[in-house]
């Protein structure tokens, strides 16, 4: 559930915070870079990242993320919402189902992508309904130009972002059609990240 803007002191002027979405990425530079782009987009909300939150496994960006749950004030939070964004890479299927159940238990949200973050810059672009291997939707992201070495893209990213979620979203009826993972390859979930990351930007806007 959104929390109501927080406002400032008496004596400060009386306008609503932006609401605050903390992201924890198992990648370090392009996910960090993505986030970024959706910041500058969608200014009524702000997305908190910080470097030492980056470049974890997914244990440890669950361990991390809980322990920011734990401290959180709920007179004064600090954020509104917490998520753990990474990918299947080496994880086992019950690494996965433990990571999946505890931020679960501990209202933390997760986005996986399957086998990589890049698939969902290429889902901007194009489908990939079969299974593909990390390299090969790397190169893929880097032949479309979405990617210049680790840095993500442009604006583009934002104007098809409708594109990428209806594809992502295809792929998610796809797999439980086959009875398989939502989080199997090809997948990724950042859209439910960037829909949370409008929903507050709108619900600010204005205010």
């Amino acid at each position: 559930m959104m929390r109501p803007a927080i406002k400032r002191s008496k004596g400060s002027p009386q306008r609503p915070l932006r609401p605050i979405i903390r992201v924890l990425t198992e990648g370090r530079k392009t996910e960090p870079q993505y986030i970024k782009l959706l910041n500058r987009e969608y200014r009524n909300v702000r997305i908190d990242i910080d470097p030492k939150d980056t470049g974890l496994s997914a244990i440890s960006l669950l361990q991390r993320a809980r322990e920011y749950k734990r401290k959180n004030s709920r007179k004064n939070p600090a954020f509104d919402e917490i998520w753990i964004i990474f990918d299947v890479d080496d994880n086992s299927v019950n690494t996965i189902n433990k990571v999946i159940q505890e931020a679960t238990d501990s209202d933390i949200k997760i986005a996986i992508s399957n086998p990589c973050f890049e698939l969902w810059l290429v889902l901007h672009y194009q489908d990939q309904t079969g299974y593909i291997e990390r390299r090969k939707i790397q190169s893929r992201a880097k032949a479309l130009g979405i990617i210049k070495g680790k840095a993500t893209a442009d604006q583009t990213l934002i104007e098809k972002y409708g594109e990428a979620r209806n594809r992502a979203k295809n792929l998610e009826t796809k797999h439980r059609g086959d009875g398989s993972k939502p989080w199997e390859n090809p997948s990724s979930q950042i859209w439910k990240f960037v829909d949370r990351v409008i929903a507050y930007s709108t619900q600010n806007r204005g205010k």
